[in-house]
């Protein structure tokens, strides 16, 4: 993944391959939704399909819960925060402008997570009429991940609805995903796969251009130029969605494949699943010392 699948999907797109200006149209995805995040979403369904679903997943769903929700949380701020990195970085600079833009990269970053946290977490109160800090966690994520590719060129009342979409989109994948019983155990295909996709298709909707006459794209606060003239160059909005959804189907396919492959090559090998001893027992018990995150203290009353 690291040295030939994701790099080649870079060379596609950030660097001017053939996707990036597909039918004369430049794609708009500024910090990674579909580059990225769609990349990783895909290889990891191709692998939880090859590798199959834990024993017992399906029939026994309550001794599958989260080991440690304070570590969940605290994992889901830790991301959070590194998110200005790569989000509010992407300008590659912070001179006048290149600064101005981070920041407003930075308000999208932060209101599409925002929304999209809370908006799953009313959707499972209202659907289990539980409080579910772990989909509060995920809707996060997907807030998170829907907004990486629009981060750039849209206004921050489109982030707010992104997010809030992003939301929903996690939700019905990760419920879609249960009823297929796919097996995902951190719901890493709903977040990065299908808010993947949603947030490459976002940047084209929601592009802070004149009512879709011409795109700002990676121009940032000012309209994409035309090099003779020197004014806004108006795009034909048919190609800008077309050559979207193309780079969708062409990762989707690149990453998917290869990612089947190779996990289907570990499985015939068996590489790729623990034994069914370990399984059972379970990693952290096999596998680390202590063999749990907290250790248990038993009190005895002394009569």
């Amino acid at each position: 993944m690291a040295s030939f699948i994701y790099p080649v999907v870079v060379a596609w797109t950030w660097g001017y391959g053939w996707l990036s200006n597909l039918f004369d149209a430049q794609i708009i995805d500024f910090a990674g939704s579909g580059i990225v995040h769609l990349t990783g979403g895909v290889a990891g369904l191709a692998g939880t399909v090859v590798l199959g679903p834990r024993k017992g997943r399906f029939e026994n769903p309550d001794q599958f819960d989260a080991h440690s929700l304070p570590l969940v949380v605290l994992g889901t701020f830790i991301l959070w925060f590194g998110w200005y990195g790569f989000n509010c970085g992407s300008t590659l600079g912070m001179s006048e402008g290149a600064g101005l833009l981070a920041a407003q990269v930075a308000m999208n970053t932060t209101i599409s997570a925002a929304t999209g946290g809370m908006g799953v977490f009313f959707l499972r109160y209202v659907l289990t009429h539980t409080y579910d800090v772990g989909g509060l966690c995920n809707g996060i994520l997907a807030g998170l991940v829907s907004i990486t590719a629009p981060c750039g060129n849209v206004e921050a009342s489109s982030a707010l609805f992104i997010g809030l979409v992003g939301g929903f989109v996690y939700q019905s994948c990760s419920m879609l995903l249960q009823t297929l019983k796919i097996d995902d155990p951190v719901d890493a295909v709903p977040v990065h796969g299908a808010c993947g996709i949603w947030g490459v298709l976002a940047a084209f909707f929601f592009d802070w251009g004149d009512d879709f006459k011409h795109f700002h794209g990676w121009s940032g606060f000012d309209c994409t130029a035309d090099p003779d003239t020197g004014s806004c160059d108006d795009y034909a909005t048919v190609n800008v969605l077309a050559a979207h959804i193309v780079m969708i189907l062409a990762i989707i396919l690149w990453s998917g494949t290869l990612s089947g492959v190779t996990f289907f090559a570990l499985k015939m090998t068996c590489k790729l699943r623990i034994d069914e001893q370990t399984e059972a027992m379970g990693l952290d018990a096999a596998k680390h010392s202590p063999p749990r995150a907290y250790t248990m203290t038993t009190k005895v009353d002394h009569m």
